[in-house]
């Protein structure tokens, strides 16, 4: 049980700061990233957990100072048991002052997105860095929540207990707040589907 309840950060990414590190979000697209801890207990179950980011067609041209770009989020996981869930691609929503995903439902005869999740980035890599935290915060019906991503599955448990100190010191974020991801010793890039397509 967490010593102090899961809070919002005490210090987050500006969103000049964000569009900055991400050069206006490119360095989040055309990338996979692994989901190696999260603040929902449920995500101990997973043993696989990944997101493919890239634009949506033609999105890529806009402005993103100047109007909304819109971009998609193509995520599976496996859990322990082995069940695979292969999700329906999630919109994503760009603003200069704002970063929204749309949660897909498949109603069998057509996907609907009709919420948008507010979400707060708290880290982001700098230049690709494979040995860094990528991390985001929303509010689930009044539920904080966080999410870690990297764009490498095999991050050494040396380079995790680095950022997890970070995260405390900087921005308030704590290690005991998270659950880790049951990723599995040397994940073979691609094995589960996912595009080889990190900058290494």
């Amino acid at each position: 049980m967490a010593s102090k309840p899961i809070a919002m950060p005490t210090n987050a990414m500006s969103w000049e700061e964000f569009y900055e590190k991400t050069e206006n979000a490119n360095k989040i697209m055309d990338r996979v990233w692994y989901c190696i801890a999260c603040s929902d207990s449920s995500v101990s179950q997973q043993k696989i957990f990944w997101e493919h980011w890239y634009w949506k067609e033609g999105e890529d041209k806009k402005d993103l100072m100047n109007s909304a770009v819109e971009a998609c989020n193509h995520t599976l996981t496996i859990d322990t048991d082995g069940k695979e869930v292969d999700y329906p691609v999630w919109p994503l929503k760009f603003t200069k002052e704002s970063f929204k995903m749309y949660p897909a439902i498949d109603l069998g005869c057509a996907v609907i997105a009709p919420i948008g999740m507010s979400m707060t980035p708290v880290a982001f890599p700098t230049d690709d860095s494979r040995t860094e935290f990528r991390v985001d915060c929303t509010k689930i019906m009044g539920k904080v929540m966080y999410f870690v991503f990297v764009l490498d599955p095999n991050m050494s448990e040396e380079n995790k207990k680095k950022n997890f100190d970070k995260l405390e010191k900087e921005n308030g974020v704590l290690s005991e707040w998270f659950h880790d991801v049951s990723w599995e010793g040397n994940y073979p890039v691609g094995s589960t589907g996912e595009p080889d397509i990190n900058p290494k």
